[in-house]
């Protein structure tokens, strides 16, 4: 598991857990076998007693009404030097670390992914956003590193 390291992680300063807690649609992800064919992703976080989160991750597969498919786990911030950086526990077997990169002053999107760029998300509070902040996500995602020409833009039919 990587180690954080304030001085070189890119992950956002500041980050207000409480704001980010909540139903997030994923505009855009890249491949990930868990997530193959699925539609209408969310990811849901509920901030716990103990300070850590909750996370529900789910979608349908192939349609709206398809084959429910939902994942549970559990995140926490390893280094209180690093607010955007989260380690996720899936199932209780194994981690993986979450880096939020960019962060809406209002909390309306957000560009995150794993430390080595393998998986990257851009997600909104909203099922459908505008062109034009779309391409600004797009944007700020490949300035983190994140090779979104294999983007896969998420289906959202609600």
């Amino acid at each position: 598991m990587p180690k954080f390291n304030p001085d070189t992680t890119q992950a956002v300063k500041s980050l207000n857990v409480d704001r980010y807690m909540g139903k997030w649609y994923e505009i855009y992800r890249l491949p990930m076998r868990a997530e193959k064919d699925l539609v209408n992703v969310t990811a849901t976080y509920t901030l716990r007693n103990d300070n850590r989160i909750d996370v529900l991750n789910e979608g349908y597969k192939h349609q709206p009404g398809g084959k429910h498919k939902k994942a549970k786990a559990l995140a926490w911030q390893p280094n209180p030097e690093i607010d955007g950086a989260l380690i996720v526990r899936f199932f209780g077997l194994f981690k993986a670390d979450y880096l939020i990169l960019a962060l809406d002053d209002e909390y309306q999107w957000a560009v995150v992914s794993t430390l080595s760029r393998k998986y990257a998300w851009i997600l909104a509070r909203e099922p459908a956003i505008s062109t034009n902040l779309e391409q600004n996500l797009l944007d700020t995602a490949q300035s983190f590193n994140i090779d979104t020409s294999r983007f896969i833009k998420t289906v959202q039919q609600w």
